[in-house]
């Protein structure tokens, strides 16, 4: 689940909307990350510390106001909600199958499941669980769901390649029989993608279900009150919810949707907004030393990274792509641009994506990366040379408005230049930028797309699949490695996590030596929470949680 158009990369509608670096900033940017004549980042400053969640809620409290600062949300009918605002509102609204916990562990939800073979998936539905109108939740209400979601008009249609069929086969029961064996199907039931939804109101509500003007039917901690189009959502607690362990602390909660900086920053130092995920890099500063509340900075599968563009131009060459791995100082970067709430990233998969029981795997790997594509402009320019690279424009595209990635993208100019690569920045409008992640010839004269996404889940194969396979969605450069389509396929047929990770091990050592993709960094999710409040998820599986509702009072 990774933020780029239809297949909730998304970058169109997810992009984090920042305000410009100041002029202070820009030169100390300049200058931070201008190498030694070594090659060596002179950056040093801390990075914050990670935590997964906050101290518990002490209690509850009457209500707060939360902001989404990456706007209104388009839909909160779950299988479309896939913006940032979007899953955060909707994962308080609506229950999945399964559950995430703040590290990412899975755990049963709405079902208990069993994997009966690698083609047959089964859900038993709880008798407990009940929708905000107290009608029970029932195997056709899931059953239903999952094909609705299925259908390709949805955003998390994707999710479902492999199934063959899902169908009631019991009063509780749901069986889900897949054309391949897919481990990542049933992950992917703690998402959006596994939210399930009243039957009967989805199909009276039509094409208005989940809209400013329509009705919504789910089953979890808060029930939505009022969606003010241009205003705010509202949504109180569902006194009746089935569910112990996520009753909402908060009696009422309204989502705001302020995206200017400067004014979300004043809301919160001021108390008039009491908290907000996915704060712009820029509002670091003017909230760290805030007496209205706190930072709070966690773990997240989010990056920033320059993709190339088309299999044609420049960077058809890979010993130039490889150049580029090792011009760009991301320690400095993380520091300035990111005042530390993001981290250097070395390989496609961000280690907050590698499974919680097989870091061991990856991490070696990801090691031998780090120590290739560090800052090293000697190495590069040898690379160049190697390349044959007679000096042609290299077009880097960005979208416009976005300031935090424009600076990123001058210093790429900066230090390209440096290793004798001629950059152009492109500046696009977000609606024709969007376009070009899923349309080539939008793409036509562009070599490199400056991009960020997420990922749903903490599972490789999520991401992988959508860039290095044959045909893949997002697979500019019409990468086709045989034997990296056997073990992305074997290791998406394998149930067993620790052999699972050594064939994507085994595949990363292949995709990666292509450079398809230019990893910058690994970004932090941050929160800013007031005094009052505590309890609040800090990783970025709060997209996935019902992260309001373990919000409540701090004494």
């Amino acid at each position: 689940m990774t933020t780029r158009p239809r297949s909730v990369r998304l970058n169109k509608q997810a992009a984090l909307r920042v305000a410009a670096v100041s002029l202070a900033a820009s030169s100390l940017l300049l200058t931070s990350c201008s190498p030694s004549p070594t090659g060596t980042s002179t950056s040093s400053a801390p990075a914050p510390e990670l935590k997964s969640k906050t101290v518990d809620a002490k209690g509850d409290v009457d209500s707060f106001v939360w902001n989404l600062p990456t706007g209104e949300p388009d839909t909160l009918d779950p299988a479309n909600a896939a913006t940032y605002g979007g899953g955060t509102v909707v994962g308080n609204l609506c229950d999945p199958l399964l559950r995430v916990d703040a590290d990412y562990n899975l755990t049963p939800n709405l079902v208990d499941f069993r994997q009966e073979s690698p083609l047959k998936l089964v859900y038993e539905v709880k008798a407990e669980a009940k929708f905000w109108d107290g009608s029970p939740v029932t195997a056709a209400d899931i059953a239903y769901s999952l094909n609705r979601a299925k259908d390709p008009s949805k955003i998390v249609s994707f999710i479902f390649a492999k199934v063959a069929s899902i169908d009631v086969t019991g009063e509780k029961e749901v069986t889900v029989t897949f054309s391949s064996p897919d481990e990542l199907f049933n992950y992917e039931m703690s998402t959006i993608a596994g939210m399930i939804v009243k039957k009967d109101a989805a199909e009276a509500g039509g094409a208005a279900f989940g809209t400013s003007s329509g009705t919504l039917m789910c089953s979890g901690p808060f029930k939505l009150d009022e969606w003010k189009s241009g205003d705010s959502i509202s949504a109180s607690r569902n006194d009746a919810y089935w569910n112990p362990k996520y009753r909402a602390h908060a009696a009422k909660v309204r989502f705001t949707f302020v995206t200017d900086t400067t004014s979300l920053t004043q809301a919160l130092n001021s108390g008039e907004i009491d908290g907000s995920y996915e704060l712009p890099a820029t509002s670091i500063p003017a909230l760290q030393n805030s007496s209205a509340g706190k930072l709070h900075f966690g773990p997240s599968t989010q990056s920033v990274s320059l993709d190339v563009a088309t299999p044609e131009g420049p960077l058809q060459n890979v010993s130039l792509r490889e150049a580029l791995q090792s011009i760009v100082d991301r320690k400095a970067l993380a520091d300035v641009v990111y005042h530390g709430s993001a981290t250097p990233l070395y390989t496609k998969l961000t280690p907050t994506t590698w499974p919680n029981g097989s870091k061991d795997i990856y991490q070696p790997a990801y090691d031998t990366f780090e120590q290739q594509r560090s800052l090293n402009l000697d190495r590069a320019k040898e690379l160049v040379a190697k390349s044959g690279y007679k000096g042609e424009e290299i077009v880097l595209a960005v979208q416009a408005g976005n300031e935090t990635l424009g600076r990123i993208a001058q210093l790429v100019q900066q230090q390209a230049k440096q290793a004798g690569i001629t950059v152009t920045i492109k500046s696009m409008q977000p609606l024709e930028y969007s376009q070009a992640q899923y349309d080539a010839a939008k793409r036509q004269g562009l070599d490199l797309l400056l991009n960020t996404s997420f990922n749903g889940v903490q599972d490789p194969l999520e991401p992988l699949g959508f860039v290095y396979l044959p045909g893949a969605f997002y697979n500019y450069v019409n990468f086709d490695d045989p034997t990296v389509t056997q073990l992305l396929t074997q290791a998406q047929g394998t149930f067993d996590e620790q052999e699972r990770s050594k064939l994507v091990v085994q595949a990363q050592e292949r995709y990666e030596a292509a450079s398809a993709s230019i990893p910058l960094l690994s970004t932090n999710t941050v929160i800013f929470m007031n005094n009052r409040l505590t309890g609040a998820v800090t990783s970025f599986a709060y997209w996935a949680m019902p992260s309001m509702a373990m919000i409540g009072a701090a004494g």
